[in-house]
């Protein structure tokens, strides 16, 4: 398979048009913002949002080792999100903001990753025409959630997983993340390189599976390991597709996982061992579902995939075998005793499309061999099958662009933070700490190279205590000398602060130094 340049221009136009489609709530959102509202930067999960910012952050002042932003509590550094702590060096480098360089990122390696993901479906299918069905479906396809919403079909109390489970769906990865983008690279790489080894037998591909295995790692630790699965049942289906096993398989895959393992090992001892990423990490939790949830957040992927399934087992084909066992890996270990359980279910729209796809054409071709006229419908009906997958993903960007427009306090903050943000980062030192409402917090994390006090659900570490705190102290009741107990030097009094408190009265500890529009800044002295 040697595309042309047709093929190319083919791809290029759908994957702008993709990235085009998932930016338009961000791009709307911002253009929505006023003179006294200021749009915080991505149409969905903000608060992340300002603690990748943040991250690059701490990149830009030219360290390596990761420290958390939003608690002050100071672990050992590690070398832990590297991805946007090379980001922020290269932002410094460039001398661009990090919010351009962000999204910036986000669009390079949302082309990398819809390239990589079209060409490993163009080394699965025969035919180009299945590659792009199965292409389309894995970057749009989601659930039946619209239907949910109108016939009121909600099994529990959270809203159906396509309109929240960034990390399932291709294009709501992409719309936001450039991480994601960037490990999805990483992962259809490694799986291309892998069926061109099983397949010519030549180790530079085994070489280069590895180090993306690596690079995706960097990045995301826990994301190969359902590749890891799905590359070792590929080998294991051409074993018994020859009936006979080859030993120089047996060691690419040992040098396959022998790759992996120095880093396993030291995101492990850095989870577990030290004491405060370990509290990290018993906090970090993505708990899955009811099954319910998936049964419907996949729903039309199902049906053709179980056929897929059987014909990978039927027909031993080897990538059908990594694609089967990558997906149920992931649905199994996100039932799985872990804290981060759903986060195995990352690009899970990949394998579920290769699966679906393969099992819809052996449908026309099962229907081709009674009924030949029926072939003059395909082209059609896996448009509309396509087209069905993709209403939620359409419905996704539609309704965020149009509900971003009334101005939801969670996207958007008082336009007069901007000038306290700029006087903190003339005068404060980086790396003091603030103290203020979560939502403040959180801004002046992102725009400024302070840290907070309290800010972030899962990075401030004892939050729910800290937020007792926190409006303890806004509201006039901490204890005496509280304030001196902490490392906070910067106390900000803005519009949010006023709704827990409209008369805060500042102690004697506190100096005013910033007093402009409705911010005041105060020194902790």
């Amino acid at each position: 398979m040697r595309p042309d340049r047709k093929e190319w221009s083919w791809v290029f136009i759908i994957a702008t048009l993709i990235l085009i489609w998932g930016s338009i709530p961000t791009w709307v959102g911002s253009s929505s913002a006023t003179s006294d509202l200021r749009f915080r930067g991505v149409y969905f999960d903000p608060q992340d949002y300002a603690v990748d910012i943040s991250m690059m952050r701490a990149g830009m002042q030219g360290g390596w080792a990761y420290q958390f932003r939003f608690t002050t509590e100071s672990p050992h550094p590690a070398y832990v999100r590297m991805f946007y702590i090379t980001l922020g060096h290269i932002s410094g480098w460039v001398r661009l903001s990090p919010e351009i360089t962000y999204e910036l990122a986000r669009w390079l390696f949302g082309y990398t990753s819809l390239f990589a993901l079209y060409f490993l479906f163009r080394r699965i299918f025969p035919k180009r025409f299945w590659a792009r069905a199965a292409f389309a479906l894995a970057c749009m396809g989601s659930g039946i959630g619209w239907l949910q919403l109108m016939l009121h079909w909600v099994p529990g109390p959270i809203t159906p997983i396509d309109f929240w489970f960034i990390d399932a769906y291709v294009s709501f990865s992409l719309s936001l993340f450039p991480h994601f983008a960037f490990a999805l690279t990483g992962m259809s790489l490694a799986a291309i390189f892998w069926l061109e080894y099983l397949e010519k037998q030549h180790s530079q591909y085994v070489i280069w599976a590895a180090l993306t295995a690596i690079f995706v790692q960097l990045t995301n630790p826990i994301a190969f390991a359902v590749v890891d699965i799905g590359l070792a049942f590929a080998t294991f289906f051409l074993w018994w597709q020859n009936r006979r096993i080859r030993w120089a398989n047996f060691w690419a895959l040992a040098i396959l996982a022998a790759a992996q393992v120095p880093l396993f090992l030291y995101n492990l001892i850095v989870l577990t061992k030290d004491p405060l990423w370990n509290q990290y990490t018993i906090q970090n939790q993505t708990l899955s579902p009811p099954p319910t949830y998936y049964v419907w957040g996949f729903a039309l992927f199902w049906p053709f995939a179980i056929v897929g399934v059987a014909t990978a087992f039927r027909e031993k084909i080897p990538a059908l075998g990594a694609a089967s066992f990558w997906a149920l890996a992931a649905f199994l270990l996100a039932y799985a005793p872990f804290p981060i359980q759903r986060r195995f279910l990352f690009g899970i729209t990949i394998p579920l499309s290769a699966l679906s796809t393969w099992g819809l054409m052996k449908l026309f071709e099962t229907g081709a061999a009674r009924h030949p006229k029926w072939m003059r419908w395909q082209p059609r009906l896996v448009l509309l099958f396509v087209s069905l997958a993709s209403i939620s993903m359409i419905y996704l960007s539609l309704g965020r662009a149009v509900y971003l427009e009334t101005h939801p306090a969670e996207f958007y903050y008082p336009a007069s933070m901007d000038g306290a943000a700029a006087w903190l980062e003339a005068h404060a030192q980086p790396n003091d700490f603030a103290l203020a409402s979560e939502q403040t917090s959180q801004v002046i994390a992102q725009k400024t190279d302070l840290r907070v006090y309290f800010g972030h659900e899962m990075e401030t570490l004892d939050f729910a205590n800290k937020q007792i705190a926190m409006t303890a102290f806004f509201d006039g009741k901490a204890p005496d000398g509280w304030l001196k107990s902490t490392p906070v030097k910067w106390v900000i009094y803005g519009p949010l602060e006023r709704g827990i408190n409209p008369n805060f009265q500042p102690g004697p500890d506190l100096a005013l130094v910033y007093d402009q529009q409705d911010v005041q800044i105060f020194e902790v002295r």
